[in-house]
């Protein structure tokens, strides 16, 4: 899994076409240490500059060609053979990382009108978005069953969140950068950027906490890392309001089972602990 466990910002000063002195700054991730991971962030600010002098536009922090900068909460099986990692992403919600483990997300696609007076009716009749979204829903649900239908050898646990399906695979362990699974990530109509996120990361991802503003709470006041004792505690405060927030809502739920599922306890841990963080077959509560 390509989630770097230390990360720190590096800088480099030069003078600018004028001789006045500049500062850049940019994160450095590693491994190793967060010596290594300060010096890759000096590479990295040195590039800046030199892309400034040069009169090009700095390259854009790309969330999907870079590793993630997350924190790391926790660690799941032995040093060495670890099968999932626990984050922080950038806007607080808690994320499962696994090794091995396939999740596919499906995005419920934005209703649009069927010709013009449809879509007129569309934009100003929020009954009708309503109909049409559950109708979507619904036309989702049947291509899953569908695909099901027609790959037997597969199984997977199918959930509903609030914009889309989850889809956890029980028959096997799968590779995130196989050609398998890039096929059925296409067949089952994958969301793109997680897809993406997927093969860069080398990892299948799963949010486990809402997200923030879904559940009425803040957003984090300060990324990660924090750099001083001030901003650990602006998080902690945070924190606390944010899984007060997060109690009162769900990530999704379970919906059906498919196939014959596979002994194997890497798999059956990381279903137990999913559905146990997502709150999966717990009562009603508002998907987030």
């Amino acid at each position: 899994m390509n989630i770097p466990p230390h990360w720190a910002k590096g800088h480099y000063t030069d003078t600018d076409a004028r001789g006045r002195p500049e500062d850049f700054a940019a994160f450095g991730w590693s491994f190793a240490s967060l010596e290594e991971a300060r010096k890759n962030g000096v590479e990295r600010a040195k590039r800046v500059y030199e892309m400034v002098r040069a009169g090009k536009r700095p390259e854009k922090y790309e969330y999907h060609d870079r590793p993630i900068r997350e924190e790391i909460l926790e660690r799941i099986g032995e040093e060495g053979a670890e099968t999932a990692i626990i984050t922080r992403n950038r806007y607080g919600a808690m994320v499962l990382n696994c090794s091995r483990v396939m999740f596919v997300d499906i995005d419920f696609p934005t209703p649009r009108g069927k010709g013009f007076w449809d879509g007129l009716l569309l934009l100003f009749s929020p009954q009708r978005r309503r109909v049409r979204h559950e109708e979507l829903i619904g036309d989702n649900i049947r291509r899953v069953r569908d695909w099901a239908a027609r790959n037997p050898e597969r199984a997977f646990r199918m959930y509903r969140t609030l914009g889309g399906l989850r889809l956890l695979f029980t028959d096997k362990l799968y590779e995130p950068a196989a050609e398998e699974t890039a096929r059925i990530f296409t067949e089952l109509g994958a969301d793109p950027l997680y897809m993406k996120l997927t093969e860069k990361q080398e990892c299948f991802r799963a949010r486990l906490t809402a997200k923030p503003w879904r559940c009425q709470s803040p957003r984090p006041p300060v990324g990660f890392p924090r750099e001083s004792e001030h901003d650990e505690s602006l998080h902690r405060d945070w924190l606390r309001i944010y899984n007060e927030k997060n109690q009162n809502h769900k990530v999704c739920e379970w919906l059906e089972n498919f196939g014959t599922n596979v002994d194997h306890p890497e798999i059956t841990a990381i279903v137990n602990f999913h559905d146990q963080a997502v709150q999966a077959t717990a009562p009603p509560k508002p998907l987030a």
